[in-house]
């Protein structure tokens, strides 16, 4: 009798090491909860089919006009970005304040200070701190929120008047420039006929969102990396009801500025949206 419980005991204990044995292989792998990521915002400037380049020959037309134009600067505010979910939930990036840019050197505040800002190239934003999540869309603003557009020493994200944005003419206003492009322009059929165009816009009511939806969600996480692309098509940002006489567009010409800024707007379309694991 007592061999026979030694043995029931040792038969329990062997069954329970094995049982526990399987359990602990069976388990499956943890679930790693993912944290959130970055993605890269791209937004590509082109003349129509061609890439856009600084002091280069674009011509389109005007009217019954040929123009060339051949730009000296690019520039332009894109701010408060916002990531849209599948849920249609928003997400916004902190102090996302950026100066998008294709530039030869400027003056800062016309030369008042002696200093200049230095030519440069500017297509992407690193937008980071983004909830991990499928983003289905991206908005953000082209302009400056009034909220630091009237007062300019207020600093968010890149917004400084040192870097060319601001100026006296536009000082009066007390706002930033939020588009601007420059250059010369020739009559196609004259290349005689040629003067500079300043191109700008500004003020608390030239302020736009633009929104954009993505052909398919992205997803964004600590174990993604995504890029988000746009193009610019400047061609459709210069195409101006009697663009040879409204070479200069500025603080004063409201209405002029009203069709600028909605030039930008539609000039601004989905290219791409993807991810990948890392």
């Amino acid at each position: 009798m007592c061999l026979y419980k030694d043995l029931l005991s040792k038969s329990f204990v062997l069954l329970c090491s094995f049982v526990l044995v399987v359990s602990c292989t069976d388990d499956a792998d943890p679930i790693m909860l993912e944290a959130g990521g970055d993605t890269r915002l791209v937004i590509d400037a082109r003349f129509g089919e061609d890439d856009f380049e600084l002091n280069r020959p674009f011509q389109t037309t005007s009217g019954d006009q040929a123009l060339n134009y051949e730009f000296s600067r690019l520039r332009y505010w894109v701010g408060n970005v916002i990531l849209v979910n599948e849920n249609g939930e928003e997400f916004s990036v902190p102090d996302s304040y950026y100066l998008m840019e294709e530039t030869g050197e400027i003056p800062v505040q016309e030369g008042t200070y002696g200093k200049v800002y230095s030519a440069n190239k500017r297509e992407e934003i690193a937008l980071s701190g983004i909830p991990a999540g499928e983003y289905k869309g991206v908005k953000f603003s082209i302009g400056v929120e009034p909220k630091y557009n009237d007062n300019l020493t207020l600093q968010i994200g890149e917004l400084t008047p040192m870097n060319g944005m601001a100026k006296d003419s536009w000082m009066w206003f007390t706002s930033y420039i939020f588009t601007s492009a420059a250059g010369r322009m020739t009559l196609a059929s004259d290349s005689e006929q040629s003067q500079n165009f300043f191109l700008e816009t500004g003020s608390n009511e030239m302020y736009v969102q633009k929104s954009i939806e993505f052909d398919q969600p992205i997803r964004i996480s600590s174990a993604t990396s995504s890029v988000i692309e746009l193009n610019l098509d400047v061609q459709q940002v210069v195409s101006l009801e009697n663009a040879w006489d409204s070479a200069v567009i500025g603080a004063t010409d409201v209405g002029k500025m009203e069709k600028l800024r909605d030039n930008y707007v539609n000039a601004i379309s989905f290219s791409s949206a993807s991810f990948a694991s890392k």
